[in-house]
């Protein structure tokens, strides 16, 4: 074979690895983006302020992750998920509930069923997506049921919105 063959064959393999490269780069970047974007916002931070002037020490918040970490450490309210993750039982089952049956349900009553099992007063919905156990999601996408005046009622809204369950 000679040279010319040898760098029309090399340049057209590498060619095909950098076309695949590129379209694992895309699904990576997509992927990834979640985890790269903000966790917490600055509404949250300012939402905490409410929390503080509303609510006893205690009182459990429905919530992702991030905002059962930032709720629980920064006012010493609770959250279904986060917090001190070696006390808290069932934590798989809390995951899978949260995510689907809680922000991913399409029912009002489903939601607030499952706020109640886990003594949640209140629910917190973050202006960012969420991360509950399995997937992330945009809370408000799906989740017109907390407009649902019979089981929740809006009790807060500076982009970060608060429902205290019925």
């Amino acid at each position: 074979m000679n040279k010319t063959v040898f760098y029309i064959i090399a340049l057209a393999a590498l060619a095909v690895v950098a076309f695949f490269a590129y379209g694992d780069v895309k699904e990576t970047q997509i992927q990834a983006g979640a985890w790269m974007d903000t966790v917490v916002t600055r509404e949250e931070f300012a939402a905490l302020d409410w929390i503080h002037a509303n609510t006893r020490e205690r009182t459990v918040f429905v919530t992702d992750i991030f905002g059962g970490e930032l709720i629980m450490g920064e006012t010493l309210r609770e959250g279904v998920e986060g917090g001190d993750w070696a006390v808290v039982p069932e934590v798989v089952k809390r995951m899978s509930d949260v995510q689907y049956k809680f922000y991913g349900s399409s029912s009002a009553k489903e939601a607030r069923d499952t706020a109640l099992k886990y003594g949640a007063e209140y629910v917190w919905v973050p202006n960012r997506r969420i991360f509950a156990g399995y997937e992330w999601k945009t809370p408000l996408e799906n989740n017109k049921e907390f407009t649902n005046s019979t089981f929740f009622e809006k009790v807060f809204d500076n982009g970060v919105e608060i429902y205290r369950v019925k």
